[in-house]
């Protein structure tokens, strides 16, 4: 599993979460609707200063896109006749549907392709791993699909005919022992985790389809079925709290787009959500758990990690599949319906016999009014409390402290002083304290995009291009300034994790950004 080269460790530049649309339209000469990814000349400039930068230097590096490369599921549905849902949604990913959407993300993406390319011409690799927005990459089409636009590019550049062959696919993560573990970091998030990641073997059945759909996280499901019919909005933090956030903004900034898209995609919402919470076909759970189960056989025979690897498997958070949040939902539909109705009946019993009791007293006309319009102001205020404590009441964001957590246990689980995730969006250093030993350290490396986080203010640039450089066992995160040409730290503040104190690590050094070592 892409272990480094006798002799010197190849350095490592991982970056992830570029989320790949289909791009610039050429007969239109418009990007297309869905499309995130606005930054194409400044990724072609990065991947040439990676060559510029690497050309003196011995082993050649490897290029590691951490997941979320494509966004398969931020895809412009193609109108057909009769298609149903998928006239709103676009079609399931199986196999050949998906090699389709990778052969058209990298047409509109001309330049990312021929960075990539050049990449490979210059003799270094490139490696790419699946992530939850690009779970398929790991299926041999899609692979075929990315390879032939890169050979496509590497023959206009007049590479060697071998320079491909230093484009790999790891179904899963990348692990270098006693140095690095690499992997997108989705299976630490309750609400984007899959039961059955590992899916190869599910390529050439019937089942494909099933499967993405009845193992597809509670995020994904809300990208697919929502989100896009927001259209070219930004890009939307993979959370709970970030939802809600952004629920809030449109209903108070654009209501009628919230209405408009409430009543086109609703009553689909509703089908899936019905389709979803029904009893599945007998049979589709037990084959994607075999065929997971024995993938995972043979990833971790081939890696050496064996049982450990098992391990690392178990730490994943897969209670809120969209199949069985389906099911919740509706029954929590139920519950909030008859809670609602109750409290309203209760409460215009409780003013009926207030007002009635009004009525009965042996008050003049005067008396009996202002008693009334306490009555009304005291449950205009209840009911004014209750609307404003829904509308602020925001859910606690999980997702960054499981993950961090997972990175704590892996890095003790496989004696690794360096961890590296991606999928939040949020650019992290954090230290990570093993027994008896020095500290590893937990990297994010963010992502490419501008992101929805109205409320979150930072002394930084509104997008970060970052990355993280690995040499030997130090690492440093970085962000590409395509102004200067050059890489600089990227602006973090510095921020006391919960327990820091307990937990004996050290803090970020003075005197500039941490650099940390193993």
């Amino acid at each position: 599993m892409g272990a480094a080269p006798a002799g010197l460790m190849r350095d490592l530049i991982v970056l992830s979460d570029l989320h790949l649309g289909r791009g610039y339209d050429a007969a239109r000469k418009r990007w297309r609707r869905l499309e995130a990814f606005l930054y194409d000349e400044d990724f072609l400039a990065f991947c040439r200063w990676l060559c510029r930068s690497q050309r003196e230097q011995l082993p050649p590096l490897a290029l590691v896109l951490n997941g979320d490369v494509f966004d398969f599921l931020r895809i412009e549905p193609e109108p057909r006749p009769g298609a149903g849902a998928e006239r709103a949604f676009a079609p399931l990913l199986t196999p050949p549907a998906a090699a389709r959407m990778a052969r058209d993300v990298l047409a509109g993406h001309p330049a990312v392709a021929l960075g990539l390319a050049e990449v490979l011409a210059a003799g270094h690799e490139v490696v790419f791993l699946p992530g939850n927005h690009d779970l398929e990459v790991q299926w041999e089409p899609v692979q075929a699909a990315i390879a032939e636009a890169l050979v496509a590019r590497l023959e206009e550049l007049g590479a060697p005919p071998g320079a491909v062959s230093r484009l790999s696919f790891a179904p899963w993560f990348l692990h270098e022992p006693g140095r690095v573990w690499i992997e997108h970091g989705c299976q630490y998030d309750p609400e984007n985790a899959f039961r059955f990641p590992l899916r190869r073997g599910l390529a050439e059945g019937p089942l494909a389809a099933t499967v993405a759909e009845r193992d597809m996280p509670l995020g994904n499901f809300f990208q697919r079925y929502l989100y896009n019919a927001f259209g070219s909005v930004t890009f939307i933090v993979p959370s709970t709290r970030a939802n809600y956030r952004y629920f809030r903004h449109l209903l108070a900034n654009r209501p009628r787009l919230l209405l408009r898209v409430a009543l086109s995609h609703g009553r689909f919402l509703i089908q899936v959500l019905r389709r979803l919470a029904r009893v599945p076909e007998l049979g589709w759970q037990e084959e994607a758990e075999r065929a997971h189960r024995a993938e995972l056989g043979a990833v971790a025979a081939a890696s050496g990690l064996g049982d450990r690897l098992e391990a690392v498997d178990r730490l994943k958070f897969t209670r809120a599949d969209a199949a069985r949040a389906a099911a919740g939902m509706l029954r929590q539909a139920g519950k909030l319906v008859i809670g609602a109705a109750a409290t309203v009946l209760a409460g215009l019993l409780v003013f009926t016999a207030a007002t009635s009791a009004i009525a009965s007293l042996q008050y003049g006309v005067g008396w009996k009014a202002l008693l009334s319009l306490a009555v009304y102001l005291v449950f205009g205020a209840l009911l004014a409390a209750g609307a404003v404590a829904s509308a602020l009441r925001v859910p606690a964001d999980v997702a960054p402290g499981t993950m961090a957590a997972a990175a704590g246990r892996i890095a003790a689980l496989l004696d690794v002083p360096l961890v590296t995730f991606g999928h939040s969006h949020e650019e992290t250093v954090r230290p990570l304290a093993r027994a008896g030993r020095d500290p590893a350290w937990y990297f994010n490396t963010g992502t490419w995009l501008a992101v929805f986080t109205h409320d979150l203010f930072l002394p930084r640039e509104r997008v970060q291009y970052t990355f993280l450089r690995v040499q030997g066992t130090s690492a440093e995160l970085l962000r590409w300034s395509p102004e200067r040409e050059r890489a600089l730290p990227v602006i973090l503040l510095e921020e006391d994790p919960p327990g820091w104190e307990e937990s004996g690590a050290p803090g970020p050094a003075s005197g500039g950004p941490p650099r940390p070592e193993a």
